[in-house]
């Protein structure tokens, strides 16, 4: 009995290799009987658009990974692996890293810092700042920032420059520049009107946010040319 099931053992044993090495033969003249064929140049193309090519070759493609690239849209593949002109077998796989565009930042608020505290701040965020203009100013003292061109917390690329508008002090004699009145009491905005010698328009608005006198809205803005103006308007908040 034990013989028997030796004999059997062997048989199947052989049996298997048989088997093992017919499906290795058949594999390898299977992959051998593929054509060699170079691989097509996907970078900069999009993802849509480079799917298209390799599968029109017999190709593959997978996504690697993302990269952020200030220059390349989002999208588009920077990078494929193998390479093009690369001769293969079809049906090979192209790897491809994709752009994800510029990593975005926040921009500072820099209105009220000094010059080399906002040249800072956007090292700091990885921005860079641009052109520097003055101009009179009697709410920020000299070399003050006193507006950027690029609010603050917008969502930029690094590297994207803002520029500024720094505070050149009090202007010349003759120059008249409208004062900053917000949340101060209309009193204030009285006495300054008089003693201007300029009209000022008081409209009264219902607010539960602030106290009865207090100005809420004013025109023109803060640090305008109102030299030549002879009305200014303000509202003034009133308890309801």
């Amino acid at each position: 009995m034990a013989k028997k099931f030796l004999k059997i053992f062997i048989v199947l044993t052989v049996i298997g290799f048989v088997f093992y090495f017919a499906f290795n033969i058949i594999m390898i003249s299977l992959v051998h009987s593929k054509k060699e064929i170079s691989i097509p140049n996907v970078v900069g193309k999009n993802l849509y658009n480079a799917i298209e090519e390799a599968s029109k070759y017999g190709f593959g493609l997978k996504m690697d990974g993302e990269e952020a690239n200030q220059i390349v849209p989002a999208g588009t593949i920077l990078r494929q692996n193998p390479p093009a002109g690369m001769y293969v077998r079809e049906g090979k796989v192209i790897r491809v890293t994709i752009s994800c565009g510029g990593e975005a930042v926040c921009v500072p608020n820099l209105v009220g810092q000094s010059i080399r505290s906002a040249d800072i701040s956007l090292r700091m965020s990885t921005l860079v700042m641009g052109e520097v203009t003055k101009r009179y100013s009697v709410v920020y003292d000299r070399d003050t920032v006193v507006a950027q061109d690029i609010a603050a917390e917008t969502k930029v690329d690094r590297d994207s420059v803002v520029n500024l508008i720094v505070s050149d002090g009090q202007p010349p004699e003759g120059m008249i520049l409208m004062p900053n009145f917000i949340n101060k009491n209309f009193q204030e905005a009285v006495e300054w009107s008089l003693q201007m010698n300029i009209v000022l328009n008081i409209t009264k608005r219902e607010s539960d946010k602030f106290d009865s006198g207090i100005i809420i809205r004013q025109y023109p803005e803060p640090d305008i040319d109102i030299t030549n103006l002879r009305n200014v308007n303000i509202t003034v908040a009133e308890r309801a």
